[in-house]
C-alpha cells in the first residue's frame, strides 16, 4: 500500500476524535438538525480483522460499529453509512483473504453489515457498499448490493483498490462500472486520490474524460477529490470542474456534490497539518464560485466529529452567517425534500 495512503489510514484508525464546542455563534447559524454525508462504519469482524494484523484503534469498538453511537453524537437527521468491504481487496489483508473465494465472502459480509446497520433506522441512513471495481466478481457483487433495499450507493476508493487512470484497463473498468452506476440510478461515492499531486490538466482530464461522459451520474465526491486538509491538488479540483462546467452545461447539470470531509484541518488537531488561513480563503472563495449548493456537509467520522466539523468550517471558513446557514442545510437527494 502507498506510503500516503498508509498514513491516511493510520489516521483513521488511531488518531483521537475532536470534539470541540459550537460556541455561541455556531448555536445561532446552525440548523437545529444536520445531514452527514461521510460517515464510516466497521462490521466487528472487520474490526478483529484489522487488529490481527498489528492495527491500533484509539476508542472502544462500538464508536465504530454502532450506527446509534456513531449519529448520537449530535442532531443527526440522516446519515450515508459507508462500507469498507474494498480494504479486504488491498495488499494489506493478503494474510486475512488467503484465496481469491474468501476475500469475496468478506467483502459480501461486510457490505451486508452495512444494511444491517441501516435497517436498525432506514428513515436515517443511506446505506453505501464497495468493492474492488478490478475484481472478477465486482458486478455479481454490485448487483448482488443493488437488489438489497437497505444498500442504494455504491463506494469506490480508487486508492486502496489500486486503481491509476493512467493505465488504459483501469480507467476502462472504472468507467463501465460509472456506467452501471448511471444506467442502475446508483449514487457514487469517489474517494479519488490518497494524497498525490493533482494539478489542473490532470484535474481537467478527470472532469472531461472520466465524469463528462456519464451525465446521468450522480456523483459525490470525497473530500473535495484529495486526501483531507484543503491543498493545492483539491484547489485543482474544484478550478478543473469550474472550468469545464463552465463550457459543459451537461456536468453543470448533473447531481454533481464535493464531500467536505476532512476538508480544513483546524490547528488544535492531532490529525494532519492545520489548514492555513490562506488556503481557507482560496476554498471559501471556489466555493462561492462554483455554487455553495454543490457542498455538502461531511465530517469522516469517526476521524472527526459532527460538532467539531462544523465549529471548523463555520469559523475558518469566512462565509457570511446566510452562506453557512446554506451549507448547513444543504442535503443529498436521495434523503428526500
Amino acid at each position: 500500500m502507498k506510503k500516503n495512503l498508509r498514513k491516511s489510514i493510520a489516521l483513521f484508525i488511531g488518531g483521537a476524535l475532536v470534539g470541540l464546542s459550537l460556541g455561541t455563534a455556531a448555536a445561532q447559524t446552525a440548523p437545529s438538525l444536520i445531514y452527514d454525508h461521510h460517515v464510516h462504519v466497521l462490521s466487528p469482524k472487520l474490526i478483529s480483522d484489522w487488529k490481527s494484523l498489528g492495527m491500533t484503534f484509539s476508542r472502544p469498538d462500538p464508536s465504530y460499529s454502532d450506527p446509534e453511537q456513531i449519529v448520537k453524537q449530535e442532531n443527526v437527521a440522516g446519515a450515508f453509512l459507508i462500507s469498507m468491504a474494498h480494504l479486504y481487496s488491498s495488499d494489506d489483508f493478503r494474510p486475512i483473504c488467503s484465496t481469491p473465494e474468501l476475500e469475496r465472502r468478506l467483502v459480501a459480509a461486510e457490505n451486508d453489515f452495512v444494511a444491517i446497520s441501516v435497517a436498525k433506522s432506514p428513515s436515517r441512513f443511506i446505506g453505501f457498499y464497495s468493492v474492488n471495481p478490478l475484481r472478477e466478481y465486482a458486478f455479481e457483487e454490485l448487483r448482488r448490493c443493488r437488489a438489497n433495499p437497505n444498500l442504494t450507493g455504491l463506494k469506490l476508493h480508487l486508492p486502496t483498490c489500486e486503481m491509476n487512470l493512467d493505465n488504459r484497463m483501469h480507467a476502462a473498468s472504472l468507467h463501465q462500472v460509472l456506467a452501471w452506476a448511471a444506467e442502475n440510478r446508483v449514487p457514487v461515492l469517489l474517494h479519488w486520490t490518497a494524497g498525490e499531486e493533482v494539478d489542473l490538466l490532470k484535474s481537467l482530464a478527470f472532469w472531461s474524460e472520466v465524469i463528462q461522459p456519464h451525465p446521468d451520474l450522480e456523483l459525490y465526491l470525497a473530500h473535495l477529490g484529495s486526501v483531507g486538509g484543503f491543498n493545492s491538488s483539491s484547489a485543482n479540483v474544484l478550478r478543473g470542474f469550474a472550468q469545464v462546467a463552465k463550457e459543459s452545461a451537461e456536468l453543470r447539470e448533473m447531481k454533481l456534490y464535493f464531500d467536505l470531509s476532512g476538508a480544513i484541518i483546524p490547528p488544535d488537531s492531532p490529525e494532519g497539518t492545520p489548514t492555513s488561513d490562506e488556503a481557507c480563503v482560496e476554498l471559501s472563495n471556489l466555493m462561492k464560485t462554483i455554487g455553495i449548493g454543490k457542498f455538502l456537509f461531511a465530517s469522516d467520522y469517526p476521524v472527526f466529529s459532527v460538532a467539531a466539523t462544523r465549529a471548523t468550517l463555520e469559523k475558518q471558513l469566512g462565509l457570511s452567517e446566510g452562506e453557512v446557514r446554506q451549507l448547513l442545510e444543504n442535503k443529498s437527494p436521495q434523503f428526500g425534500h
